[in-house]
């Protein structure tokens, strides 16, 4: 490349956006705007043709490394370099946690796999849990006083019929002795006959 100087004009041009340029000799600027790609390489390279990178021309090398000194190109690679590793750090801290999160999925499967399965039960329990309540509600229970009341009333009507005409007193199944073995009732006699008596005058 020649140290001809470069025109003010196209200086103040380029170097508004490029102050890079101002350096640059008019060959040097017209090397970098030449354009010097053979119309062969545009097209999709095919695999029995030569990669573009393996026959590049010396404008185009100068243009490359140019285009990368610039504090822009530089920045750009810099913020590709963080993401770069951004994304790697992210990608080995989910690498790290899939074993966790696998044992997660599986335990939050089963419960609900057993929630579904409560709910599948809780319809008879609550049928069981309405009948309970409707024998232990308040009115039940009292409607089964009621009942019992009357039956007690209805028996002592019959124990007192019987005492006052002389008649044998009426039995059901209540009334039946209990039965046990002979000598355990010989023995609660005998501890209730050996305990001393205790008469209180008042």
């Amino acid at each position: 490349m020649t140290d001809s100087p470069a025109s003010t004009s196209l200086q103040t041009r380029l170097t508004t956006a490029f102050p890079q340029t101002a350096s640059l000799s008019r060959q040097d600027l017209q090397a970098l705007a030449y354009d010097d790609v053979p119309p062969s390489q545009l097209a999709p390279p095919s695999s029995s043709q030569q990669p573009p990178s393996e026959s590049i021309s010396p404008n185009q090398a100068f243009f490359e490394a140019f285009f990368h000194s610039l504090p822009q190109a530089q920045s750009l690679y810099r913020v590709h370099a963080d993401l770069l590793r951004t994304n790697e750090a992210k990608a080995t801290r989910n690498m790290e946690r899939q074993v966790p999160l696998q044992a997660l999925r599986t335990e939050t499967q089963q419960l609900f796999d057993r929630a579904k399965s409560l709910e599948a039960e809780w319809a008879t329990r609550e049928a069981q849990l309405n009948e309970v309540q409707k024998r232990f509600n308040p009115s039940a229970l009292h409607f089964g006083l009621t009942q019992s009341a009357s039956k007690l009333n209805d028996r002592s009507e019959e124990l007192a019929n019987a005492f006052v005409e002389g008649l044998a007193y009426p039995r059901d199944d209540s009334d039946t002795p209990p039965t046990q073995p002979p000598d355990k009732r010989k023995d609660y006699c005998g501890k209730f006959i050996s305990e001393p008596f205790v008469i209180v005058y008042v």
